[in-house]
C-alpha cells in the first residue's frame, strides 16, 4: 500500500505539472504564486512541525490540486449538458476537490504514518488542505490576472487580495471536516458535511454570476464568507488547545 501511495502522488505531480505548465501565467502572477506557496507552506511546516505526515499532506494537496483543476473543467461541460451551468463551482469542486484530498488524509493515515489520536488525523487533514490551496490559487492568480484584472503587478496584487478575503484556509477547514470523520469510523458522513460546506461556500458566488443583476446572491455570499471564517478561527483555537492538551512526545514512527 505504501509503494501505492507514493505512485499515486508522483503520477498526481505529473498531471498537476502539465496543468500548470499551460496556464496563462505573467511574470508578476507567476512570481506572485511562488512567493505565496513558499510562504504557506513553509509556515505549515513549521507550525505543524511536531505533527507526523504533514509534509506528505502538503505534498499531496498541491499534488492533487492542477488534478483537481482538469477534472473541474470536465465537470463544467457535464454540467452544461445538464442544464446546471448555472450552479458553477458550487456543481463540480467541491465532490472533485474534496474525494481527492480526503483519498490522501486515507492513504496517509493507513500507509505513510501511525496516527495516535483524531488530532493526527484532523492536522494531517489541514496540510493536505494548505498544500491544495498553494496549488489551486497559483491558477486562481494566472486566471484572475489575465482575464478580471488588469494583467500587471497591480492585478496580481489584487488577485491576492481577493484570495486571502475569500479565506485562504477553508480548504483546510473541509478537508480537517473529513479528516475528523475518518479518525471517528464515520468517513461517509463528515465527507458528505465537508461537501456540503463546501457546496455553500462556492454556491452564491456562482449566484451572482448567473444574477448578475440581483443584490441578494452578493449579501448572502458575504454572510456565507463570515460564517466560514468564524468557524475557521473557532477550529483554530480549539486545535491548539487541544495539541497544546497533547503534546506529542515523539515523532509518531512510521510504518513500513
Amino acid at each position: 500500500m505504501k509503494y501505492l501511495y507514493y505512485l499515486l502522488t508522483l503520477g498526481a505531480l505529473a498531471v498537476s505539472a502539465f496543468h500548470y505548465t499551460r496556464e496563462p501565467f505573467l511574470p508578476a502572477s507567476a512570481l506572485t504564486a511562488v512567493v505565496f506557496a513558499a510562504v504557506l507552506v513553509s509556515l505549515t511546516l513549521f507550525l505543524l512541525r511536531r505533527r507526523p505526515g504533514i509534509a506528505h499532506g502538503v505534498v499531496w494537496g498541491f499534488a492533487v490540486s492542477g488534478l483537481a483543476v482538469e477534472l473541474n473543467t470536465n465537470m463544467t461541460h457535464l454540467l452544461v449538458r445538464a442544464g446546471l451551468d448555472w450552479l458553477g463551482a458550487a456543481g463540480y469542486a467541491p465532490l472533485t476537490e474534496e474525494v481527492l484530498k480526503f483519498l490522501g488524509v486515507i492513504l496517509i493515515c493507513t500507509c505513510v504514518i501511525r496516527p495516535r489520536s483524531w488530532l493526527d488525523y484532523v492536522f494531517v487533514g489541514v496540510a493536505v488542505g494548505l498544500g491544495f490551496t498553494a496549488g489551486e490559487d497559483a491558477t486562481a492568480f494566472a486566471r484572475m490576472t489575465v482575464d478580471n484584472l488588469d494583467s500587471d503587478t497591480a492585478g496580481a496584487i489584487s488577485a491576492v487580495v481577493i484570495r486571502l478575503v475569500s479565506n485562504p484556509l477553508s480548504h483546510s477547514l473541509f478537508t480537517g471536516l473529513s479528516a475528523y470523520g475518518l479518525s471517528q469510523k464515520q468517513p461517509v458522513r463528515w465527507l458528505s458535511a465537508a461537501i456540503a460546506v463546501h457546496v455553500t461556500n462556492n454556491l452564491f458566488p456562482s449566484l451572482s454570476t448567473a444574477f448578475d443583476d440581483a443584490i441578494w446572491p452578493l449579501l448572502a455570499g458575504m454572510v456565507v464568507v463570515l460564517a466560514v471564517w468564524i468557524a475557521t478561527i473557532w477550529s483554530v483555537i480549539a486545535l491548539r488547545k487541544n495539541a497544546a492538551a497533547h503534546l506529542p512526545l515523539s515523532p509518531a514512527p512510521a510504518r513500513a
